[in-house]
């Protein structure tokens, strides 16, 4: 039976779309639990039952043609707007919203959104809303209750004061009554001004000031008061507060203790000082594990630092709290971590665990570094993922996964060795199922080699092996230059030439993408400059931003600054947007972009087509030009089906008045393919390759260029091939101990050997390479590679001599009775 057809039901309050088709629909949105909607494209309520308009408080027909927007605040709206674009792209997805009832007060619901089709395609999302204020309200009383429990604990007859900012609520304990001289049925209804009435005059501000300590952001706070009016204040009263969040509720939590004197009367809170320690102790500590907190891990790690004990970290995700908590409720997902944790405990007696975040662990392990023991503990505890835990009826799966990094005695942080746990955790989550890895000496070749990079990427700039190279942008039918691109590069003093796509994501990582970033924008600035003083035609140049770089609150004066500062015309500067900026919708990012453009600066998206922005944002920021996606050029030679999706992006383009300009040309039939697009224009290999300073003036005073098919092709025919693994075993004169990296080895003399990796290595230092096939057994293989050559689809070719060349034999004879085999293939590019 098909899920639509004409069908009216007076039940069922219908909207201007055509989702009066609603079959079996129509019975089971009225008699369905839970409040059921469906919204058009634009968010707009089409129809609904009535348990919605009594959940919101709206009678009659008045939540018709509405806005599910309308009940969320602004904020709300931006957190939840990229779940329901991802309903609209057919997937079912679940999310929790604060609504807006009628009346004014919040609601807590979880949302399922499920796309509705009608003819293959995507007419709007069918909702389903239950409403779980009540249990966010028991989950804040139960955090409130556990932390008054862990405040009074070993602290009897203490009186406890707690104000939540939002609502503007005040909590009193009962022994408050007592400390003030006033009755229960007087405490109950005391709110916050009544409340500081009962402090000294003198000592009024004190106590707000305190308060307000707290919500700037300190932890604990403490001071001495004089309270209880009915004495005249006379009662001398230490007070120790702290702040805590639960659910984006601020919460403020006081201790009162009455200090003993001589004429105390009997049956006053007897005289015991409240240590600062045992309140910076509850802010250590995981309050529904009850394990030590990431702040206290990391003390733990500096202590072992500093003592230089050896030590390694484990990084333990269970991967399922934020599904439980999501679809089942906040409860469950207690319970969930009070398991985990436990069976972590039960299961590590030796080792200091902490709760990181969700159901995020470490574990710390101070024996000195023996890798078969610690794969013996990985291997028992991934057994849990075989294991069901039972909660509440509910029989819930793990994905542990898990990350190690030992101690390697030198100078770092403990904030940096957790990082890299959680690398090798990240590393460990994309394996087929899940399972744990090392970062050190168990890492394969790449990996070795980020870490490396990662090290020396923050001292590049001070020790000057960051440059720039330019490549142009030409008219797409006359090859004259309109415009260059700046290209960072660095050259390692180990590792030689790095591409850009290996380092630019470390310095996001890494935090230097500030200073790389002021590095670039000032030597693009002092190049244009040179050309101008020199009479040189010049073009403009533009520069790459990341979303961080743009999210800097003084970016756009550091740009502003920078112009003036070369005097540099605004024309001649361009930035070019990753689309991945505008998924924040950020007025702040608005307004930049906004003022850049009103400068005089021409704002280039980049990477056009990937799939990440709206056609919306080319009418929402003040963008002139798209830079096409390189991989609809890639595309192209395989599949011709992204023609058309070229075709409609160059139409839009034209339609909103910008220029196309297609990157990674390298061929001249790509070039025609693009002129029968439409394309503006177009950069890459086939006009010229990215230049250094000198050339690019040369090639300025050409003013146009010529297209010249020059990239060196990888083979596509199937090659004799034999699969091995490559490992440094030395560079620049030291030891290297590394895992290995696959090769494809297609040819040997009694000389050298030829193969292909895909990985970039330092041929033009001294480097020593270990080489073996996967499929013999034999003695390692020492080679010196010689040359390398970088192929068309990202791969490298190399040539290397044996060090010992009787040992060439042994991959001659291999080679002649190997398969034959694809490079693409075998690297799984294709």
């Amino acid at each position: 039976m098909p899920f639509f057809k004409k069908k009216n039901t007076e039940s069922f309050i219908n909207g201007s779309l055509d989702f009066k088709q609603l079959v079996d629909a129509t019975h089971f949105l009225e008699n369905h639990p839970d409040a059921v909607y469906t919204l058009n494209l634009e968010g707009q309520i089409v129809s609904y039952n009535q348990k919605l308009s009594l959940l919101l408080g709206y009678g009659g027909k008045k939540l018709h043609h509405q806005y599910f927007s309308d009940f969320i605040t602004s904020a709300e709206a931006k957190r939840i707007a990229p779940l329901k674009q991802r309903a609209l792209t057919g997937e079912t997805i679940h999310f929790t919203a604060e609504v807006t009832h009628h009346d004014g007060h919040r609601l807590t619901m979880n949302v399922t959104n499920i796309p509705i089709y009608q003819n293959h395609v995507i007419i709007g999302v069918y909702g389903i809303a239950r409403d779980i204020t009540q249990h966010i309200q028991l989950r804040l009383q139960h955090t409130r209750l556990s932390a008054k429990e862990q405040l009074t604990a070993s602290l009897p007859g203490l009186a406890f004061f707690e104000y939540e900012t939002t609502q503007d609520r005040l909590t009193l304990s009962a022994h408050f009554a007592s400390l003030l001289d006033i009755s229960q049925h007087r405490l109950t209804s005391l709110d916050y001004d009544e409340f500081l009435h009962e402090i000294h005059p003198g000592d009024r501000s004190r106590f707000k000031q305190q308060l307000t300590l707290l919500q700037t952001g300190e932890p604990t706070v403490s001071c001495s008061l004089r309270m209880n009016q009915t004495r005249d204040y006379t009662q001398d009263v230490t007070c120790q507060g702290l702040r805590f969040e639960e659910n984006s509720q601020e919460l403020f939590s006081f201790l009162f203790q009455a200090v003993a004197t001589p004429d105390n009367e009997p049956g006053r809170v007897p005289d015991r000082t409240i240590q600062p320690e045992e309140i910076r102790k509850l802010s250590l500590y995981d309050e529904v594990t009850g394990l030590p907190n990431r702040t206290l891990f990391l003390e733990e790690v500096e202590h072992l630092i500093r003592t230089d004990h050896p030590f390694t970290i484990l990084s333990l995700d269970f991967n399922q709290l934020h599904q439980i908590n999501e679809q089942i409720g906040y409860e469950i997902g207690d319970q969930w971590l009070r398991q985990t944790s436990h069976y972590l405990t039960e299961t590590l007696p030796d080792l200091y665990c902490a709760r990181l975040a969700g159901d995020h662990y470490a574990a710390l392990s101070t024996q000195p570094f023996d890798e078969v023991i610690l794969k013996e503990i990985c291997l028992k505890l991934l057994t849990l993922n075989t294991t069901r835990f039972q909660i509440e009826g509910y029989e819930l799966a793990a994905e542990l996964a898990i990350g190690l990094s030992p101690f390697q005695h030198d100078e770092t942080t403990a904030t940096e060795l957790l990082q890299t746990a959680n690398r090798a955790l990240s590393r460990a989550k994309l394996k087929v199922q899940p399972a744990y890895e090392f970062y050190t000496s168990q890492l394969d070749l790449e990996i070795y080699r980020r870490h490396q990079l990662e090290q020396s990427l923050r001292h590049a700039i001070e020790q000057d092996e960051l440059f720039l190279e330019y490549q142009p942008k030409v008219d797409i039918w006359s090859g004259q230059i309109l415009a260059c691109e700046a290209l960072i590069r660095w050259d390692h003093p180990e590792w030689g030439r790095i591409p850009p796509q290996d380092f630019i994501p470390l310095s996001e990582e890494g935090h230097c993408y500030l200073p790389i970033g002021e590095w670039v924008l000032d030597t693009v600035c002092q190049t244009i400059q040179s050309l101008l003083q020199q009479r040189v035609p010049i073009v403009p140049i533009s520069i790459n931003l990341s979303s961080n770089q743009l999210l800097h609150r003084d970016f756009f004066q550091t740009i502003r600054s920078c112009l003036h500062r070369y005097q540099v015309p605004t024309r001649y500067l361009q930035l070019e947007l990753q689309e991945s900026v505008l998924l924040h919708e950020s007025e702040f990012v608005k307004e930049t972009l906004q003022q850049l453009h009103q400068l005089g600066i021409q704002l280039i998206l980049d990477g056009y087509g990937s799939g990440v922005s709206s056609l919306s944002s080319l009418q929402t920021y003040p963008i002139s030009s798209l830079k096409l996606d390189r991989s609809f050029v890639a595309q192209l030679e395989e599949d011709d089906r992204s023609v058309p999706l070229i075709k409609s992006i160059v139409y839009l383009a034209k339609e909103f008045q910008l220029s196309v300009v297609a990157e990674g040309i390298e061929t001249l039939t790509q070039l025609d393919q693009f002129r029968n697009f439409e394309c503006h224009a177009v950069q890459g290999y086939l006009f010229s390759r990215p230049v250094g300073i000198e050339a690019l003036r040369l090639l300025l005073k050409q003013g146009v260029l010529q297209p010249v098919e020059s990239m060196k092709k990888s083979p596509k025919k199937p090659l004799p091939s034999l699969h091995g693994l490559i490992s440094i075993t030395r560079l620049n004169g030291k030891d290297v101990n590394v895992g290995a990296s696959p090769i494809l080895i297609t040819r040997s003399t009694n000389r050298s050997v030829h193969f292909y990796a895909s990985i970039r290595l330092p041929v033009d230092h001294q480097i020593e390479l270990s080489l073996q096939l996967t499929d013999i057994v034999h003695p390692k293989i020492l080679i010196e590679p010689l040359a390398v050559t970088e192929l068309d689809n990202g791969l490298f070719h190399y040539s290397a001599d044996y060090k010992i060349r009787a040992q060439s034999g042994q991959i001659m004879k291999a080679l002649e009775t190997s398969e034959q085999l694809k490079l693409d293939e075998f690297f799984m590019l294709s």
